[in-house]
């Protein structure tokens, strides 16, 4: 009986010896000391979606426009420039004034659209992006509206007709 209480308490104390083995000690990580906490970026959903659409168009295309007053035509220049001299038929809505006056020019070009005319900008030549970042905001009104891509220097080069100041 000893015996086999013995082998009991050899068996027993085995088991202990390999239940402590089998666990491993968990230990926690400890916090680094010096983190420097930064937040994601925020990705923000666009405020207006593109509806509309700006796309170039060359001096021949619109030479014809104009010519036909199937068209309404912004030169987006500043107003000193625009007196000096401009295209036939042009308003002159100065790209540093776009906010100011795009309430007034909704109505022009919703009305000249119902007319079934294209609206087209021009600034100075193709370097010039006056006419293409205005052009991009009004696509992003729902607008489809036309850039004179080479701009007036090239109207001017090809000798067609300008109203100069004093006219």
């Amino acid at each position: 009986m000893i015996i086999r209480n013995f082998n009991h308490l050899v068996l027993l104390g085995f088991a202990l010896a390999l239940v402590s083995c089998a666990k491993p000690e968990i230990k926690t990580p400890e916090p680094p000391q010096h983190v420097e906490i930064k937040s994601k970026p925020v990705k923000m959903p666009p405020k207006l979606k593109k509806l509309g659409k700006s796309i170039g168009i060359g001096l021949d295309e619109f030479y014809t426009l104009q010519q036909s007053g199937n068209v309404l035509i912004y030169d987006v220049r500043v107003p000193n420039f625009y007196a000096i001299d401009h295209i036939p038929g042009a308003l002159n809505w100065p790209h540093d004034k776009y906010e100011e006056q795009v309430q007034m020019r909704d109505i022009e070009i919703q009305t000249a659209q119902a007319a079934g005319k294209k609206v087209v900008l021009y600034c100075f030549s193709m370097t010039c992006a006056e006419a293409r970042n205005v052009a991009r905001k009004l696509a992003l009104r729902d607008y489809e509206v036309y850039v004179l891509t080479m701009g007036i220097d090239t109207w001017r080069e090809a000798g067609l007709p300008l109203i100069k100041a004093g006219e």
